[in-house]
């Protein structure tokens, strides 16, 4: 190999040592390797004699024992290797990276190249500097550097299936550069080489249709147009939606609307009571009430205790034709009732059938929400009820009710604790005549309607069905 020394001799700090700046006219140095040793007096490498300048430019090259990198400090810039490291000799395209199980050729550029733990990073001898000079050298690399630089990424397809129930969308999912669909949460290998060798990806195969999506298409036209098609004669059509007979239906069905009594009409109507001590019970039905209610009467029994499993916490370990009619008579002799506005099948779908069945007029009972509890807490209507008054709280939280009440100045003449059942109703009117007080709040379940009942009509008290808002209070996901 030829050196010739630099003219202007300008010196350049290297780490850990200072050496002028040699221009190579042809060819490079051979590749350092840790197996080689170099030394002041360099006799041989590799075999080859080195005499003149040769030798002396290779007794400059101090590299230290302990490095295994074997970077030359030579160029704009070297080779970093992470510790345990082996790379070639530096000249290294920028950000180039050792991926694992494999080698990485490094080209010449401006900045280092960086080689993982225990990977090696072989030196590319490709585009030499030309014989023309430095600048044509410059020059060259720049043209390999552009030449190898990384193109855009191709962007991965991400088909949304469908969700397999009413959740919300789909993970993302990547596809493959070969066509395939990567599991959910991972990119396409494509998507994150940053090659521009990388293949663009296939269009993906069309996605089947969900078992979900088709249900609930089947249901929107079972539940619309297909009861509409059924009161269509043979050989006609008609030019109306479901939607627009519906709206016509409605305005026909318009003069029907009851009014349910608001959270202020219910404060006024329990304060009322209060103050005229006259007995007032507000009782409210849920889905475990009409469920126990139609059980064995609107729906068969087995169906019943599948769709509500819940009805043995709810205080119904089965619904009998004793407890059926002690919950109907309940609600038939109730002074207001809260009926679900929801129109799902097993709240505002179980209310009419089950109070046609047991012989109830709706259109004569005072009518009111079955979240009227949680309307006048969130109106702020509670407290002012409550105050200045004696209070008697029953249920599993009535003892920490009591507390979180006391807290707030309400007077708290008594508490029952948690009620067993449907069966447990003698005991709790039995201690419940045994205290003074003058309005009652029951979260018990469905025995809570009978119970709110007899208080107002056997002792002359207010009662309220509380239901879950004791439970929300005390956790505290309520705010009193």
């Amino acid at each position: 190999m030829r050196v010739a020394k630099r003219s202007d001799g300008v010196k350049k700090k290297t780490r850990g040592s200072r050496a002028r700046t040699w221009l190579v006219s042809v060819g490079m140095l051979p590749q350092a390797n840790s197996d080689l040793e170099l030394g002041n007096e360099g006799r041989k490498l590799n075999g080859m004699a080195l005499t003149g300048i040769e030798r002396k430019l290779h007794a400059a090259l101090k590299i230290k024992a302990s490095a295994r990198t074997g970077a030359k400090r030579a160029g704009r810039a070297g080779t970093r290797a992470k510790p345990g490291a082996r790379t070639g000799q530096g000249r290294g395209n920028a950000g180039t990276r050792v991926s694992a199980d494999g080698r990485a050729g490094v080209s010449r550029g401006g900045k280092r190249a960086r080689a993982k733990p225990g990977k090696r990073a072989a030196a590319s001898r490709g585009h030499a500097a030309p014989r023309s000079g430095w600048a044509a050298g410059a020059r060259s690399k720049r043209r390999t550097a552009a030449q190898r630089a990384p193109g855009p990424a191709p962007k991965a397809s991400t088909p949304q299936a469908m969700p397999a129930s009413g959740a919300g969308p789909a993970p993302r999912q990547a596809t493959h550069r070969h066509g395939g669909v990567a599991p959910a949460g991972r990119e396409s290998a494509a998507a994150n080489a940053g090659s521009a060798r990388a293949l663009a990806p296939a269009q993906p195969a069309a996605v089947p249709e969900s078992g979900y999506a088709e249900g609930f298409r089947d249901g929107v036209f079972a539940g619309g147009e297909g009861l509409v098609a059924q009161h269509i004669p043979p050989d006609h059509i008609l030019p109306a939606a479901a939607a627009e007979l519906i709206e016509a239906g409605f305005r026909q069905y318009a003069p029907s609307l009851t009014r349910l009594a608001s959270p202020h009409e219910m404060a006024g109507h329990i304060q009322g009571a209060l103050d005229t001590q006259r007995p007032l019970s507000v009782v409210r039905l849920g889905d475990g009430e009409l469920l126990t209610l139609a059980a064995d009467t609107v729906l068969p029994g087995e169906q019943v205790q599948e769709l509500a499993p819940f009805l043995p916490y709810a205080g119904v370990p089965r619904s009998t034709p004793d407890i059926r009619a002690a919950l109907a008579e309940a609600i038939r002799g109730a002074d207001w009732v809260g009926v679900p506005i929801s129109r799902a099948p097993t709240f505002q779908g179980l209310l009419f059938p089950v109070l046609r069945h047991f012989g109830m007029d709706w259109s004569c009972l005072n009518l009111t929400s079955s979240t009227i509890n949680y309307s006048m807490h969130q109106s702020g209507l509670l407290l002012p009820v409550l105050h200045g008054r004696r209070v008697l709280l029953v249920g599993s939280r009535a003892a920490e009710l009591g507390a979180l009440l006391h807290s707030r100045g309400i007077h708290v003449t008594g508490v029952i604790s948690a009620v067993e059942g449907v069966a447990d109703i003698p005991r709790v009117m039995q201690q419940t005549a045994e205290h003074s007080f003058d309005i009652a709040l029951v979260a018990a379940g469905i025995p809570a309607v009978i119970l709110c009942r007899r208080m107002a009509g056997e002792l002359g008290r207010v009662a309220i069905d509380f239901g879950h808002l004791a439970d929300k209070l005390v956790t505290g996901e309520l705010q009193l």
